[in-house]
């Protein structure tokens, strides 16, 4: 514990802990089935954030899926005036008809300045039935909870990408 501990009270150690988390997580994802990457451009609430740039990356969770919707694990890194961010949460879209749209939320965690409990509403949208090409446009809207220094803020994005199937 002590050891945990101090490796965390270093500069900067949790973030290379976080980091560590995600990049293991993104390479297992390329193992996984229906993975898509998406661009992003959002806002976080937080005095020091305003205007969030990054990249997305979603896959469908291959250990249960519903008998309706998917369960699809995400991973979101970003920057922004207050520096690196980066989300790691457990999305719940259920599609609406055959419209290619799909609904949903997510729970999970996220990082700026600190661990925050992450709530988000998703929207995801296929239009490969028009383009020829499995493009993704999407947008979240979340609250995200902060522990300790972390700040608790409202964000938001848009998304566009491209959805690879194995």
């Amino acid at each position: 514990m002590l050891k945990a501990q101090s490796i965390c009270a270093k500069g900067g150690g949790m973030k290379k802990i976080l980091i560590g988390i995600f990049v293991l997580v993104a390479t297992a994802a390329f193992a996984a089935n229906n993975f898509s990457v998406s661009g992003s451009i959002g806002y976080a609430s937080a005095t020091n954030n305003g205007l969030v740039a990054g990249i997305e990356a979603t896959w469908d969770c291959r250990l249960y899926q519903p008998e309706k919707g998917r369960l699809r694990p995400t991973i979101d890194v970003e920057f922004g005036g207050g520096g690196f961010q980066a989300a790691a949460l457990m999305r719940y879209l259920v599609p609406v008809g055959k419209t290619g749209l799909g609904l949903g939320g997510g729970v999970g965690l996220r990082y700026d300045q600190g661990v925050q409990a992450y709530f988000r509403g998703d929207l995801m949208y296929r239009l490969d039935r028009y383009l020829g090409a499995p493009v993704v446009l999407g947008a979240d809207v979340g609250y995200a909870y902060g522990f300790g220094a972390a700040p608790q803020e409202l964000v938001a994005h848009i998304k566009a990408g491209y959805c690879f199937e194995f």
